[in-house]
C-alpha cells in the first residue's frame, strides 16, 4: 500500500521529462557537437537500464541509482565521443550553448530538487516505494540528485566548449579558396 503523501506519478514525470530533454538535445547537437550528443544519448540509455536493474532488486534507492548511472555514462559517452567524433565548424553557437547551460544550471538544479522533494516528501517511510531511503529522512538523497544534475550540466557545457574549440580549429585549418587559378 502506497503512502498518500508519495507522488510516484510526479517522480515518473520528472524522469521522463529529463530523458526526453536529453534526447531532444542529443538530436539537436548531432551535427554540431556529436560528442555531447553521444554523451546525452548514452546517459538516457544507462539511466533506463539502471531503472530496470535497480527496480528488480526492489524500489529502495532507485532514483539515486538512476542518477548515478546516468551521470557516469554521460562522462564516459562524452569522453568516447570526443575521441571518435569531430564537430562541424561554427563554434559560436556551441559556446553560447555552453554559457547558457552554466547560467541556467542553478535554476534547473533548484527545480529538480523541489520537484523531487514534492514527489517524495521528507520523513515518509511507510509505503514510500521508490522514495524510501532507510535512514536518510532529511532529503540528502534529493540534494544529491540536484548536485548530480549540476555536475551533468557542467559536463555537457564542457563538451560543448571543447567541441567549439575543435570546430574553430578545424575551420581555421581549412585551405582558403580565393577563386584564383593556381598553376
Amino acid at each position: 500500500m502506497a503512502s498518500p503523501y508519495i507522488h510516484e506519478g510526479l517522480l515518473l514525470f520528472i524522469g521522463v521529462l529529463l530523458a526526453a530533454t536529453c534526447l531532444v538535445a542529443a538530436l539537436l547537437l548531432t551535427r554540431r557537437a556529436p560528442a555531447a550528443s553521444l554523451a546525452l544519448a548514452s546517459a538516457v540509455v544507462a539511466g533506463t537500464i539502471a531503472f530496470f536493474v535497480s527496480s528488480a532488486e526492489g524500489p529502495h534507492g532507485v532514483p539515486r541509482d538512476v542518477g548515478v548511472w546516468a551521470s557516469i555514462s554521460l562522462g564516459i559517452g562524452g569522453t568516447i565521443g570526443l575521441i571518435v567524433t569531430r564537430p562541424r565548424p561554427s563554434a559560436t553557437p556551441l559556446w553560447h550553448g555552453a554559457v547558457a547551460c552554466i547560467v541556467l544550471s542553478p535554476f534547473g538544479a533548484s527545480l529538480v530538487f523541489l520537484s523531487v522533494a514534492e514527489a517524495c516528501p521528507l520523513y515518509v517511510t511507510r509505503g514510500a516505494g521508490y522514495c524510501f531511503y532507510d535512514f536518510d529522512m532529511l532529503g540528502g538523497w534529493a540534494a544529491g540528485l540536484a548536485i548530480l544534475f549540476v555536475v551533468d550540466v557542467v559536463v555537457v557545457a564542457t563538451l560543448l566548449l571543447i567541441s567549439g574549440w575543435d570546430a574553430k580549429a578545424a575551420g581555421s585549418t581549412r585551405p582558403v579558396d580565393d577563386g584564383a587559378q593556381r598553376t
